[in-house]
């Protein structure tokens, strides 16, 4: 019973450490990369809503000047976010995924209307003032995608375009009609920038290191298990089986039973004196008697 016992036991032991190690191990491994697989994907997102920021800027202060004072014709140039979007749809064209909008409440191009997801983010824009930015993984049409979002809101040169029909310029409503794009107020959230950068491919990359790594460690914990457990057999449980059946033997004066000379060294020093035992208890078996009649 010691020799199975002693046995079950140490092979629990290891075999509940080592699985907790491993999830442990590969949890704590997959939580770490994936929370930095969306850091980078946050950063590269960050920069590319800043390039949005910019073009946009550059049209405001270099483009529209030069072109307002047209009101025959209206150039759509000259508005921010036709720029913008112009651009990254460019960019689109050569990596697929990437997605660039500037979806408005009240956009005078109908392409700009809100999905159901951007109305959210605006009615939350809208609800707080101090509220600068929105990110995070949602699912979309391909796959897991990383969104950023920053509100819009209105300055006095939007007002020009926004404010009624009437004080828009009449090319604008000619080209988009009077109903449109109107009825914005100053500092109101009136649109928000929205980028959108693929990152299933990021994600599935991360789980595949995990898994990568909880394999790695499998075939660790499974060479160390087989050693240890071979290991603990001889050097403790087979010598102390060896014990137990010698200091059997001895406590029943059937003899001596060979008792182990390797091992660790507690258990040579046990059969040592086990050894020294059941010469002692020999010896006094074997002790002549005492005379008939003494007391």
């Amino acid at each position: 019973m010691l020799n199975i016992s002693t046995s079950g036991i140490v092979r629990t032991v290891l075999i509940s450490s080592f699985v907790t190690a491993l999830v442990a191990g590969t949890g704590g491994a997959y939580v770490m990369l994936h929370h930095r697989a969306v850091q980078q994907t946050a950063a590269e997102a960050g920069r590319m809503l800043s390039i949005a920021t910019a073009v946009r800027g550059y049209t405001d202060q270099q483009i529209t000047p030069m072109l307002r004072n047209d009101d025959k014709v209206f150039h759509p140039e000259t508005v921010p976010a036709f720029a913008a979007q112009s651009v990254y749809r460019g960019m689109a064209a050569m990596h697929p995924g990437y997605t660039y909008r500037e979806p408005a409440m009240k956009p005078t191009n109908l392409e700009d209307l809100p999905t159901p997801f951007e109305v959210e983010l605006l009615d939350k824009f809208r609800a707080d003032a101090q509220l600068k930015e929105l990110a995070g993984v949602r699912q979309g049409a391909k796959g897991n995608v990383y969104y950023l979002a920053r509100p819009i809101r209105a300055q006095e040169s939007c007002l020009v375009c926004h404010d009624t029909s009437q004080r828009a310029p009449a090319a604008m409503v000619a080209k988009y009609g009077p109903f449109n794009g109107f009825g914005w107020r100053l500092n109101e959230v009136v649109a928000l920038q929205s980028l959108t950068i693929p990152a299933a491919e990021e994600l599935r990359q991360t789980g595949e290191i995990a898994l990568m790594l909880a394999g790695g460690l499998l075939l660790v914990f499974v060479a160390t298990y087989f050693a240890l457990a071979l290991a603990i057999e001889s050097l403790v449980v087979r010598p102390l089986h060896a014990l137990e059946q010698a200091a059997e033997a001895a406590s029943l004066g059937t003899g001596g039973a060979p008792l182990p000379a390797s091992g660790a060294r507690e258990i040579r020093s046990i059969a040592a004196a086990i050894e020294r035992l059941r010469i002692s208890l020999a010896k006094a078996m074997k002790r002549p008697g005492d005379a008939p009649g003494r007391p």
